[in-house]
C-alpha cells in the first residue's frame, strides 16, 4: 500500500479537542499554550486540502488561513517527537490518546507526504493572505503581539516556487524526516494494540552516560517529554512519576536542565530517532537502539558531556540551586565546556534561520545571570571539598574550575567586569571575593590536590584527615576515635545530620549510637528535638533556628561554618563559606575546647 492509499484508508479523527487537551499534549515541542482551540486539528486538515487542491468551501466555510497562530508549522517534517512520546508508557493516558488522533490527522495532509516540499520564513510586510496556483500556496500570517507576519510555503509535487504577493525576508525549507503517512499510522496501529513502550532503566542508564544528561533527564528524553518550561502544573502526574521511578526532586530538576533547549530543539533532537518500521521499538533491543539514535543526534546538537556519579548528583539535587544539578555538576567537571544553565540562551523568534548562539555558562549576559554562575560556583567548590568523597570527578574538578574562573575575573569583557562587581560589590560578594584571594581558597583546593585521602573517604571525616588530632583528643579525654570523630563533626560542621556523619564516616546506626552514647556519657553533648535538625544529639548551649534552605545549627559554632547570626543569636541568616580547611577548622574547634573556650550550657 503506497502512502496516498494509506491516507485516504485513514478514518476520521475520533473527536475535536479542544485548546487545553491540543497544548497540553504538544508542550515542549510547539508553542501550543493560548493558540490552539476544538477546530485546529480540521483548520489544518482543510489548508492541507486547500494546498492539494481539493478543498472547496462549503456553507458557513471561513477563510483559508493559519490555525494556532502558525505554531503548528514547526511540525513539519518533525512529527517524530510526537509519535515518540505516543508510544511511552511514561505518558499520561489522556495526552496519549490526545497525540494518537493527531498523529493520525497529521497522516491525512500534505504534510507528511515525502513529495511535497515546505518552507517557512518571515515577510517584511504585515498583511495577512492566502495564494495558490498549480504549482503551490503560500500563506501570511501577521502575529500583533510579534509585530511579525509569518511566511509559509507549500509546493506541490514537482513545482520550485509557488505564488506569492510578495518576496519574504527569508525561506528555509523545512525539515524532512522520519513521519511518512505510512509510518505514522503503523505507529498508531501498534500503541493502540501492544500498548505503549516500557521505561527500561538499563536504556535510560545508557543514554545517561553516552550524553552527560542526569538519568532523569535522560529517561525525560526516551519518553518525549523532555520539557523545560514549567507551563503545565503539575509537570509529571502520579502515573509518569511511578512509571519513571525516580524523585519528585530529581525528576524537577531534570525538567530544569532540560529547560537548556527551547522548543524547535528539541523537536530537532527527536524528529529522526524512530526507527524506519515503528515495530522495531517493541523488539528486544529496540529501545537501546533508540537510545543510540537519541544519542548520536544529542552529540550533533550538544556535543558529548562528561558524567556525574548518581550518588553526586543526587546529592547536587539536595543543594537546591537555582542552576540545575546536572550543571552545577558540569561546572566542575569540564569548568571550561560548562554547560549553558537555563535563561542564558537568547530566543530567536520562530522561523528564523539562525540558531541561538551557544554559550557556556560563563559568558553570561547580566548580573542575574552572573549571580546563577557564582552561587551554583561557590556553593559547588565548598560542597564538592567537604562533602564528595575523594576519587569523585566533581570532587577532582573543583580546582581546574577555580582556575578558570580567575581566568574568567581576570577578563576585560562585559561578562569579567558583571562577575567581578558581582563578586566585590554584592549582597554576599565581598565574602566571597576575600575567600578567593586571601589564600583560603588556594588552601582549600590544595587538599583536593594533595590528594592525601584514601579513595571514598571523606574531609569531613576527622579520622580521614586529620588523624594525629584525633589521637590527640582521644589521649586527652580518654575517648574512643569514633567518639572523637562525632565529638568534632558537631563541634564544626555545619549539617552533621544523622544521615550525614553515617555517611561521612561509613557507620551502621549502631555504631553510631555507640559514638554518641560517649559524649552524653561524658556531658560533651545533650540529647534534643529540634526542627530540621535531622539529628538528636547536640552540642551544651543556645540554638539558632533557620528558614529554609538554611541549616538551623549551634550558635557557638557560627563563625567556625562560616554562618552569620541574628544580633541575638538565635537565627542564622546565611551560611557561605568556610574560614578554612577542616583540618584547620577541627584543629580551632579542639583549641577552642581545650582552652575553655567551649559550647557550654545556658
Amino acid at each position: 500500500m503506497n502512502d496516498i492509499e494509506t491516507v485516504a484508508a485513514v478514518p476520521p479523527i475520533r473527536r475535536n479537542w479542544n485548546g487545553f487537551e491540543l497544548s497540553d499534549a504538544l508542550m515542549g515541542f510547539v508553542r501550543a499554550s493560548g493558540s490552539w482551540n476544538e477546530n485546529s486539528c480540521a483548520d489544518i486538515i482543510r489548508i492541507g486540502r486547500y494546498i492539494e487542491g481539493s478543498w472547496a468551501p462549503g456553507p458557513g466555510d471561513g477563510e483559508i488561513r493559519p490555525s494556532a497562530a502558525g505554531s503548528w508549522t514547526e511540525l513539519v517534517g518533525r512529527p517524530g517527537a510526537l509519535a515518540l512520546r505516543a508510544a511511552s508508557a511514561a505518558t499520561r493516558p489522556e495526552r496519549r490518546r490526545v497525540l494518537l488522533d493527531f498523529l493520525e490527522m497529521w497522516a491525512r495532509t500534505p504534510f507528511a507526504d515525502p513529495a511535497y516540499r515546505f518552507r517557512v520564513g518571515r515577510l517584511a510586510g504585515t498583511t495577512s493572505f492566502t495564494v495558490r496556483d498549480r504549482h503551490g500556496a503560500s500563506f501570511g500570517l501577521h502575529l500583533p503581539a510579534a509585530r511579525r507576519t509569518l511566511y509559509f510555503e507549500a509546493l506541490l509535487p514537482g513545482a520550485e516556487n509557488a505564488p506569492r504577493p510578495e518576496e519574504p525576508l527569508y525561506a528555509a525549507d523545512c525539515h524532512r524526516g522520519w513521519g511518512t503517512p505510512e509510518q505514522l499510522l503503523r505507529l498508531v496501529e501498534l500503541v493502540r494494540e501492544r500498548g505503549p513502550v516500557p521505561v527500561d532503566a538499563d536504556v535510560v542508564l545508557a543514554l545517561s552516560g553516552a550524553t552527560g544528561l542526569s538519568r532523569p533527564a535522560a529517561a525525560l528524553v526516551l519518553a518525549g517529554n523532555c520539557c523545560g518550561g514549567s507551563y503545565c502544573v503539575p509537570f509529571l502526574d502520579e502515573h509518569e512519576r511511578a512509571t519513571y521511578g525516580f524523585k519528585v526532586a530529581e525528576l524537577e530538576s531534570a525538567r530544569r536542565e532540560m529547560a537548556m533547549l527551547n522548543d524547535d530543539e528539541r523537536l530537532a533532537l527527536l524528529a529522526d530517532v524512530l526507527p524506519h518500521d515503528p515495530a522495531d521499538l517493541w523488539e528486544p533491543g529496540g529501545p537501546a537502539r533508540l537510545a543510540e539514535r537519541i544519542a548520536v543526534a544529542w552529540a550533533e546538537q550538544h556535543g558529548a558531556r562528561p558524567t556525574a556519579p548518581w550518588s553526586t548528583w543526587q546529592a547536587a539535587v539536595a543543594l537546591k540551586t537555582e542552576m540545575p544539578a546536572a550543571h552545577l555538576c558540569h561546572l566542575l567537571l569540564d569548568p571550561p565546556n560548562a554547560t549553558l544553565p537555563p535563561g542564558f540562551h537568547l530566543r530567536i523568534w520562530p522561523f528564523a534561520p539562525e540558531h541561538r548562539h551557544l554559550r557556556t555558562a560563563w559568558d553570561v549576559m547580566g548580573r542575574y545571570d552572573a549571580e546563577t554562575v557564582t552561587d551554583a560556583l561557590f556553593t559547588g567548590l565548598t560542597w564538592a571539598y567537604a562533602d564528595l568523597p575523594a576519587g569523585d570527578p566533581v570532587r577532582a574538578g573543583a580546582p581546574e574550575a577555580v582556575r578558570h574562573l580567575r581566568t574568567v575575573l581576570a577578563g576585560g569583557d562585559s561578562p569579567a567586569r558583571v562577575m567581578r562587581a558581582g563578586l566585590v560589590h554584592g549582597e554576599r560578594g565581598g565574602a566571597r571575593w576575600d575567600w578567593l584571594t586571601d589564600g583560603t581558597c588556594d588552601r582549600v583546593m590544595s587538599r583536593i590536590t594533595a590528594d592525601d585521602l584514601p579513595a571514598g573517604r571523606y574531609e569531613s571525616d576527622p579520622r580521614a584527615c586529620a588523624p594525629e588530632l584525633v589521637a590527640d583528643v582521644a589521649d586527652t579525654l580518654g575517648l574512643s576515635e569514633d567518639a572523637v570523630a562525632l565529638h568534632l563533626q558537631l563541634l564544626t560542621l555545619p549539617v552533621p545530620s544523622d544521615r550525614n556523619v553515617r555517611r561521612w564516616n561509613a557507620w551502621t546506626p549502631a555504631r553510631h549510637k555507640a559514638a554518641a552514647a560517649e559524649l552524653l556519657a561524658h556531658g560533651l553533648a545533650v540529647e534534643d528535638r529540634r526542627a530540621r535538625a535531622g539529628r538528636t544529639l547536640f552540642l551544651p548551649g543556645p540554638w539558632a533556628h533557620a528558614k529554609q534552605p538554611l541549616p538551623p545549627m549551634e550558635s557557638w559554632k557560627a563563625p567556625l561554618t562560616g554562618a552569620r547570626l541574628s544580633a541575638a543569636g538565635t537565627e542564622v541568616l546565611d551560611v557561605e563559606l568556610p574560614p578554612g580547611t577542616l583540618p584547620e577548622l577541627f584543629a580551632e574547634a579542639w583549641r577552642l575546647v581545650r582552652g575553655g573556650e567551649g559550647p557550654k550550657a545556658a
